[in-house]
């Protein structure tokens, strides 16, 4: 887990519209997205099967959390959870990752889906097939499930997630002055043979 996090936290430190509305001072970040990670990592993805890592030379270079179709975080994971979440966010980043969280549970379609939450290669592993290895991984999962892939990005990566097929369909704003990001979504296909 320690490396997801350290993955998580180095691809999405800086030039990430998310995090830095979650965490808009640089050292706060730092300090509290570790933390964050932990918890949600621990209690969320790990629990809804719904992490994976790519290995380079014996060392995780990229991580892939998404929210499997139809998963609920049980209540008492949720409660479990809240305070570590507070306590590692604070209370100002923690109404405001509320917010992210309600923002990608309005942009959920209705039919059944995966929602893609974390995509990361670290730097030195991104640009060098990290990230479309972990993306081809979800998405033969996917299309074995018959479901929609979806995802919010930002609009520097909306060709990335084109070269898979997903498209932006809208654009949803976190919290009411949040950043706006691209609802992407990949329909659903059936897996040959």
């Amino acid at each position: 887990m320690e490396e997801m996090v350290r993955v998580l936290t180095l691809a999405f430190e800086t030039d990430d519209p998310i995090e830095e509305y979650v965490f808009p001072d640089l050292a706060q970040r730092r300090r509290r997205t570790p933390g964050m990670l932990r918890v949600l990592i621990r209690h969320r993805y790990l629990p809804a099967a719904a992490a994976i890592v790519a290995e380079v030379d014996g060392r995780v270079a990229g991580t892939v959390l998404w929210i499997p179709a139809g998963y609920r975080n049980p209540v008492w994971r949720e409660a479990i959870s809240g305070p570590r979440l507070l306590w590692a966010m604070g209370p100002a980043a923690t109404r405001r990752g509320i917010e992210v969280d309600a923002a990608i549970a309005k942009s959920a379609p209705v039919e059944p889906h995966n929602y893609m939450v974390y995509v990361a290669a670290e730097p030195q592993s991104q640009r060098v097939g990290v990230g479309r290895a972990m993306m081809d991984w979800l998405i033969a999962e996917t299309d074995a499930q018959g479901r929609a892939l979806c995802g919010l990005c930002k609009d520097g990566n909306v060709g990335y997630y084109q070269g898979f097929d997903a498209q932006p369909i809208d654009r949803v704003r976190i919290g009411s002055k949040g950043p706006e990001m691209n609802f992407i979504k990949r329909s659903a296909r059936v897996a040959a043979g």
